[in-house]
């Protein structure tokens, strides 16, 4: 009698727990489908006379709905389809993503956003090229810069969220377009310019706030070109406490694989993989775990979200 209740109660466990799979999956290929279908209209629906007019509504309700969402994994596509298959207008995306970093007025955590949807744009999409990104390098770069002298002395009451996320993004991009970087002659001038040095090195300490992934990617690289020695500090840091407010290793940035097959077999001739050696493809690995494990439940939640009488009543 006991053996049969163990496994009635044990049937029933895997009944239901089998019962929550299948509506997970059921709500997953919906979205799927609606998302594929939305991205081949926008293919078949645009031409030269009205990009133009989709880039300000994209924008707008990319700025409404998804921009203030934590991460959501599959509508921020939307936008990287649609900038994919218009390179001409890819600036226009790259420069409102910068605009939302620079912007003063914007909470930390929003401003945070803009330079990952940045950096993330930057190394995942095809359409960035070598001079895009050094671009963006050197721009992120001179605004650390700028930070670092205007915050020279460090206060526990201010809050530097946006520096760290700059900081980090600018580690993210390098770890992503080393091999592009250190192909080009004039490698040195440009390292100058960005003077990483002086970016690891200042008393904010950034080192201490970053993706411990993008860390150890970054660390590892920057010691094998032999350009910043950042051992010394990573080791300091890990005897060090620090108010955990301001830390970002939880953050992911967005543009992920998309788990989507019928989306995904549209974003991935766009979609750039990290070119890295041997040497560091178990740390990329790892990273790309890191990313990806919460994607089901972020998948089945981003299809509730949209769903839900209040979300439709805002698209209204």
């Amino acid at each position: 009698k006991q053996w049969y209740q163990r496994r009635v109660a044990v049937g029933t466990f895997f009944f239901f727990e089998d019962q929550t799979r299948s509506s997970d999956d059921e709500m997953a290929e919906k979205l799927d489908i609606v998302l594929s279908q939305f991205l081949k209209y926008m293919k078949e629906n645009t031409c030269d006379g009205n990009v133009e007019q989709w880039c300000k509504v994209l924008l707008l309700g990319f700025n409404a709905h998804i921009l203030k969402a934590h991460m959501p994994p599959n509508a921020p596509f939307i936008l990287f389809y649609f900038f994919n298959i218009h390179p001409n207008f890819k600036t226009v995306l790259l420069d409102y993503f910068w605009s939302v970093f620079a912007d003063k007025n914007q909470p930390a955590i929003i401003r945070q956003s803009g330079i990952m949807y940045l950096a993330s744009f930057t190394n995942r999409s095809k359409s960035v090229g070598k001079a895009d990104f050094k671009t963006i390098m050197l721009t992120t770069a001179n605004w650390c810069h700028s930070y670092i002298s205007n915050n020279d002395e460090i206060s526990v009451k201010c809050n530097h969220t946006a520096f760290y996320a700059a900081c980090q993004s600018l580690f993210y991009i390098f770890c992503y377009r080393h091999k592009e970087i250190f192909s080009s002659s004039e490698y040195k001038m440009f390292l100058d310019k960005i003077d990483l040095h002086l970016i690891v090195h200042c008393k904010l300490n950034p080192l201490k706030h970053c993706n411990q992934h993008i860390l150890r990617m970054f660390n590892k690289l920057t010691s094998m070109y032999e350009i910043v020695a950042c051992a010394a500090v990573i080791e300091r840091n890990s005897r060090m406490l620090l108010p955990s407010t301001q830390l970002l290793g939880n953050e992911e940035y967005p543009f992920k694989h998309c788990l989507l097959k019928l989306t995904s077999s549209l974003i991935q001739p766009h979609f750039k993989d990290m070119e890295c050696s041997s040497e560091f493809q178990s740390e990329f690995r790892q990273y790309k775990v890191s990313e990806n494990f919460e994607d089901w439940d972020n998948i089945v939640g981003e299809v509730s979200i949209a769903m839900s009488p209040d979300f439709q009543a805002m698209s209204l």
